[in-house]
């Protein structure tokens, strides 16, 4: 009979796929184990998730839980006490971002047996053998633990070309469900691990030490087009850290998408400093293959903060990379990071100006503004440790970062309250999806403070949210 391995995803207010117990599935010998993941994202409650978790414990060999830093902590710490209270002899294996950096944090709090550090695919299948063996853990690169209060961490494992992985078995997801949640049938995929750049905010760096892999043009293809065409997939969305870091693989794959004649659409991730320097053959062979979006670490419009961040751009980047995919019709999304401890509010100021300059260049390009959120393993997680910022220091306040709604405590609120007015009246001024009647004279109010940078007596944004929240009873537009 086989033993169980299971998977659990944290809930979180977001749909994409869980693409990390993919990669560890894609390892296990499935004639010896059968796989099975819970997503609590998708579910109706926790509950209901918990329930689910409950009625797979008695065959599981281990339980392994993807742990990110912030909010899914706390599901992370109550799906572990449910293992624990139903059985203490079954291992809790926490992966993840935070596991990785804090292991021994997580392991004292008494939440997990083990932790799995970076790269899991094999570290986890090592652990698995031996968690069915009944031992050998001090030989398995990449884990840690305790021993008699003791903590131990194994040496880290070489980072593995992803080439040498078996492809994702995306039948171990109820793929429908996610594509009702995500109203189309979008398919998320990891094309590489990593990632070779070394900015300061990022835990990237610290995990992978800067080391990147990308699956070949010729195998990306294979995947991915398989995928559509078994599953009737409109748009995919490629979740990787740096999509183009390897700009040769690009090209094979739009070379090969129209000699496959694809229809679907994708989106995928990059830096200012590599779309910038594309020339127009290159940009329009990828809007040949249906490219939909570029999301584009931005970060800054201050030239000092990008520097700060080791981010080794321009700002100038960002706008020439703003015309180049505007010339060609491709979408994007911007991303940037504001209120860092003793940022200035004119380094704030800057960055919002070259959003306005990046909604002149394409009204319906979109932006994210974050305000800096201090991620532990990360170099200006450090700096602001030693400048005598405090950061939290257990899982509860780890737990407690939202990273959507998170504001440092060194923040002024009158400039965090600007920033958010500023976001509402650039969006609700700029973009077409915002087409409701109603909106139109707020529309044009919008416009008309954005020009002039007026957000005082933010009437309109007053009366949007009572709208949205109270009648309408949504979270977004």
């Amino acid at each position: 009979m086989r033993r169980s391995v299971v998977f659990y995803n944290p809930a979180a207010p977001y749909y994409t796929l869980p693409l990390q117990f993919l990669a560890l599935a894609s390892v296990i010998d499935r004639s010896r184990y059968s796989v099975h993941v819970i997503d609590a994202r998708i579910e109706k409650n926790v509950d209901e998730a918990h329930a689910k978790l409950r009625a797979l414990l008695p065959d599981a060999v281990c339980v392994g839980i993807s742990v990110i830093t912030g909010t899914p902590i706390r599901d992370a710490v109550a799906a572990s006490r449910v293992v624990k209270s139903a059985d203490q002899s079954i291992p809790v294996v926490w992966g993840g971002w935070h596991p990785s950096i804090l292991p021994e944090q997580c392991l004292r709090e008494g939440h997990a047996d083990f932790c799995v550090r970076g790269q899991g695919e094999l570290t986890f299948l090592d652990l698995l053998e031996a968690l069915s063996t009944g031992g050998g853990f001090e030989s398995i690169e990449g884990i840690s633990y305790l021993r008699e209060g003791k903590f131990r961490e194994n040496p880290s494992r070489k980072f593995v070309d992803v080439n040498s992985f078996p492809s994702y078995d995306y039948t171990l997801l109820p793929l429908e469900h996610y594509f009702d949640l995500k109203k189309r049938r979008q398919l998320d995929f990891y094309s590489s691990q990593g990632c070779p750049y070394r900015c300061s905010f990022c835990a990237d760096p610290y995990v992978y030490n800067r080391r990147w892999s990308g699956l070949r043009g010729a195998r990306m293809m294979t995947d991915v087009f398989e995928a559509v065409r078994r599953f009737a997939i409109t748009d995919v969305v490629f979740q990787d850290e740096n999509f183009f870091a390897r700009r040769t693989r690009v090209q094979e794959f739009c070379r090969d998408y129209a000699a496959e004649g694809m229809r679907f659409s994708w989106t995928a991730t990059s830096r200012a400093d590599q779309i910038a320097p594309l020339d127009d053959a290159f940009l329009a062979g990828m809007r040949s293959a249906n490219l939909r979006r570029v999301i584009i670490g931005a970060e800054s419009g201050s030239q000092e903060l990008l520097d700060r961040m080791r981010k080794d751009t321009l700002v100038e980047e960002t706008l020439i990379s703003a015309e180049n995919l505007h010339r060609h019709s491709i979408s994007a999304t911007f991303g940037f990071i504001v209120g860092l401890p003793e940022e200035g509010f004119e380094n704030t100021l800057r960055t919002l100006a070259t959003i306005k300059e990046i909604k002149r260049i394409d009204p319906e390009f979109e932006f994210n503004i974050f305000f800096y959120t201090p991620y532990p393993g990360t170099a200006l997680f450090d700096e602001i440790v030693r400048r005598g910022y405090r950061v939290p220091q257990s899982l509860h306040e780890w737990s407690s970062l939202d990273f959507l709604k998170y504001a440092g405590y060194w923040l002024d609120p009158r400039e965090q309250e600007y920033v958010q007015r500023f976001k509402f009246y650039a969006r609700l001024g700029t973009e077409r999806r915002y087409t409701r009647p109603w909106l139109y004279p707020m529309k044009t109010i919008a416009s008309a403070r954005l020009r002039t940078s007026y957000f005082k007596f933010p009437v309109e944004m007053h009366m949007s949210e009572i709208v949205r929240k109270h009648i309408l009873h949504r979270h977004d537009w």
